[in-house]
């Protein structure tokens, strides 16, 4: 389980000393939540120019009390990343909190498994998020298909995926286990074709379009979203 750091009670000018110092401390691959009563965008923009390409971030809960974010020291550091890269790792992190929700619902755990889903929720929007912002309008502009193409067919599948994601959440706060089965059952019949195009045409192709500025020009960004 990785460290939990609750900075809300300290004082402020002792903060990102404290959350630095626990970053060094960590090894390649180790990761800590970071809990804060604010969003911590600056320590972010810190992050970034102090160890560019050494970590990934990744929000857990977004407000409006209280603020946890997941910092990981990478295992391979380089600011030279690539889109896929960056973009598959969040695909198997969701993967692993998916498996945790599905571990709470099968044991009937119900606040554990809608704390888990809210997470996978967040998570999984702010992925959309990323792709439809930032990745999605690069691509487009780089090969010119705006209305057509797999940005099309994916933003399609967004709107059904962000439904499901809204239905999944009021079963399990609900306890209605056979309406959280039928609904997880469409989310992954979905999720495993669309990521499966992402991981090996949307991503790769992103990639191969983009220069390296551009490409870690698209994960700055996408940490920051």
């Amino acid at each position: 389980m990785p460290t939990i750091l609750d900075v809300r009670e300290m004082v402020p000018k002792d903060r990102h000393s404290k959350i630095f110092d626990t970053y060094k401390k960590l090894g390649p691959g180790e990761s800590f939540i970071l809990v804060n009563d604010h969003e911590p965008k600056p320590l972010l923009y810190q992050f970034q120019a102090e160890h560019d390409g050494e970590f990934d971030w990744w929000p857990l809960e977004q407000g409006p009390q209280v603020w946890r974010v997941s910092v990981v020291k990478r295992e391979s550091p380089g600011a030279d990343r690539t889109i896929t890269g960056y973009l598959q790792t969040d695909h198997r992190r969701l993967d692993g909190i998916y498996e945790r929700f599905q571990s709470a619902v099968h044991a009937q755990r119900w606040d554990e498994a809608a704390a888990d889903f809210r997470e996978f929720s967040l998570g999984l929007r702010r992925h959309i998020r990323v792709e439809e912002e930032i990745l999605f309008p690069v691509f487009e502009e780089k090969t010119g298909m705006h209305d057509s193409g797999p940005t099309f067919v994916m933003r399609m599948e967004h709107t059904e995926i962000k439904s499901l994601l809204d239905r999944i959440l009021g079963s399990t706060e609900g306890r209605d286990a056979n309406s959280v089965s039928s609904g997880s059952s469409s989310l992954m019949s979905i999720l495993m074709d669309h990521n499966m195009k992402e991981e090996h045409i949307l991503y790769p192709e992103s990639d191969a379009f983009l220069s390296e500025a551009e490409r870690k020009d698209v994960v700055k960004k996408s940490q920051a979203a």
